[in-house]
C-alpha cells in the first residue's frame, strides 16, 4: 500500500494531524471507536487510525469508506489506495484515480497521486508526458515538497517534455529542506552548471545551507558526548567545550579552533578529533565583504 505516500501529501489539514497525535500520545490507538465516542471524533482523526497500516480487511476498509462520505480528505486519499492496491475491497484502479482526481478538484497538490500512476504504468502504460503534465499542476500550491521533487527530475533530464535546468533549480530549491537530501544534491548539480540565482533563490539558498550545517553540527555534537560517555570520558559537570568550524572559499573542510575548553586538555582533543570528519554540505552564498562562513559545536557537561 502507498501509506508511505500519503505520509508526505501535504494536503491533509494540519488540525486534523494535531488531533491525531495528541490522541495517540494519551494511548487512544484502537481503530473502531466505541460508538459513544466514535461520534464525537471527527471522520479525519478516525482514519487517522489506519495511517501506516500495512493491510486493511473488509470490515475496516467499510469503515474507511463511510467516513469517507464526510468528504474529509485523508479519509479519501486512504480509501484511494485502498481502491488502488485491492486491500479490504476489490482493485479498482479507475476508481482510485476518480478519488485522487476529486481531491485534487480542492487542493492540486493531490495531483501527485496522478503523476506517480501515470510515471508507473498503474492501470495502463507509464506515460511520462501525462506525469509530468500532473507533477507540474501538482506544485501550483506550496507544500508538496515531494512533487517538486519529481517535477524537478524530470525537467533536469528532460523526462516528459523538454530539458529546463533553470526549473528543476526553482523547484529543487522549493523542495529543499535540512532531511531531504535528493532536492539538495539537485541544487548542487544545478549550480554546477553555472546557473545564476534570483536574489530571492540566493536567500532560500543561504537559509537551507544554515540550516543544514546547524543541523549537521548538532548531530555531530551528539555522536562525539556519546564516545565520551562510552569511553567513561565525558565533559565535566557545569563545563562545555565550543568549537568554532570556519569555511574558506573553495572548500568544505572546516578548520577548527577550540574556544572554549572544558578544563581537560584530554577531552578537548578527544572533541577536536570528533569534529575533524565534518564537511559543510556545500558552500554558501556570500556576499563580497565575506570572507569566511563560521558555525559553531557544542558540548555540554552532564548536569549531576
Amino acid at each position: 500500500m502507498k501509506f508511505k505516500r500519503f505520509q508526505r501529501m501535504q494536503f491533509m489539514n494540519k488540525a486534523v494531524a494535531l488531533l491525531a497525535f495528541t490522541a495517540l500520545i494519551a494511548g487512544c490507538q484502537s481503530i473502531l471507536l466505541p460508538s459513544g465516542l466514535d461520534n464525537k471524533v471527527s471522520p479525519g482523526l478516525r482514519c487517522f487510525g489506519y495511517w501506516g497500516h500495512e493491510s486493511t480487511n473488509a470490515l475496516e476498509a467499510a469503515y474507511i469508506q463511510e467516513l469517507s462520505k464526510s468528504g474529509d480528505s485523508l479519509c479519501r486519499s486512504i480509501l484511494g489506495s485502498l481502491y488502488e492496491n485491492g486491500h479490504g475491497v476489490p482493485q479498482d484502479i479507475p476508481k482510485a484515480k476518480a478519488i485522487y482526481q476529486s481531491l485534487a478538484d480542492a487542493d492540486p497538490r493531490a495531483y501527485g497521486e496522478l503523476g506517480r500512476m501515470a510515471e508507473k504504468g498503474i492501470g495502463g502504460p507509464p506515460n511520462l508526458v501525462e506525469a509530468r503534465q500532473f507533477y507540474q499542476r501538482a506544485v501550483a500550491k506550496p507544500g508538496a515538497p515531494d512533487n517538486e521533487v519529481k517535477l524537478a527530475e524530470f525537467m533536469e533530464y528532460g523526462i516528459g517534455g523538454p530539458q529546463d535546468f533553470q526549473g528543476a533549480l526553482k523547484h529543487y530549491l522549493n523542495s529543499a529542506g535540512v532531511i531531504d537530501s535528493a532536492s539538495w544534491e539537485g541544487v548542487a548539480r544545478m549550480r554546477a552548471k553555472g546557473l545564476p540565482l534570483t536574489t530571492e533563490q540566493q536567500q532560500r539558498y543561504n537559509y537551507v545551507f544554515a540550516s543544514r550545517v546547524q543541523d549537521g553540527v548538532r548531530k555531530k555534537s551528539e555522536a562525539i558526548k556519546e564516545t565520551l560517555a562510552a569511553e567513561h570520558t565525558p565533559v565535566p559537570a557545569s563545563k562545555r567545550v565550543q568549537v568554532q568550524l570556519v569555511y574558506t572559499p573553495g572548500s568544505v573542510v572546516p578548520a577548527i579552533s577550540l574556544l572554549e575548553s572544558s578544563g581537560n586538555r584530554a577531552i578537548d582533543q578527544k572533541v577536536m578529533q570528533g569534529f575533524s570528519d565534518y564537511r559543510f554540505p556545500a558552500d554558501p552564498i556570500m556576499p563580497p565583504s565575506q570572507k569566511t562562513y563560521k558555525a559553531i559545536g557544542t558540548l555540554n557537561g552532564e548536569l549531576k
